[in-house]
């Protein structure tokens, strides 16, 4: 039942991604602008999520069990507590999203990859630093690169 409903999530994520990516500004003359890359994952994503509703459709079916109440609401505890990290990270990525567009891809980006290292890895302060070291380097570096070389422009935010 958990593998459906994440299913169904993704399913609707993928649609979310390949209409907004279909917005990217164009700075140069090409074929391929910066929302192709974007659209094929999300294309990707999409089907990948209808082969696994299809699959978890059926073997739902075939088990059959009596749907009571509290088959649901156990289901649903259930599948809070197997997939609580992977609902924390979609909220982390929520929040990112939100906050992109008023604090800017730099700033947002390397507190996003801070807090999702802090909650999937140990939370020591030696793990901490590291992270930041690395958040920097990794935000800066592709904000450079995609900046510079292939010309795509980020959302500017409040201070960048």
């Amino acid at each position: 039942m958990g593998e459906l409903i994440v299913a169904c999530l993704l399913l609707l994520v993928s649609i979310v991604i390949f209409i907004q990516s279909g917005d990217f500004t164009h700075l140069n003359e090409s074929q391929l602008g910066p929302g192709t890359y974007p659209q094929l994952i999300s294309v990707l994503l999409a089907s990948l999520s209808l082969i696994l509703i299809i699959s978890q459709s059926r073997k739902l079916l075939k088990e059959k069990s009596e749907m009571s109440m509290e088959n649901v609401k156990a289901g649903f505890g259930s599948f809070y507590t197997e997939y609580k990290l992977v609902l924390h990270i979609i909220g982390l990525l929520a929040l990112y999203i939100i906050l992109i567009d008023i604090t800017g891809f730099i700033i947002t980006t390397i507190l996003f990859v801070i807090a999702a290292g802090m909650l999937i890895g140990p939370k020591k302060k030696k793990n901490l630093i590291t992270l930041s070291i690395v958040s920097v380097i990794l935000t800066f570096s592709t904000y450079l690169f995609f900046e510079n070389v292939l010309y795509v422009r980020f959302p500017g935010g409040l201070f960048f």
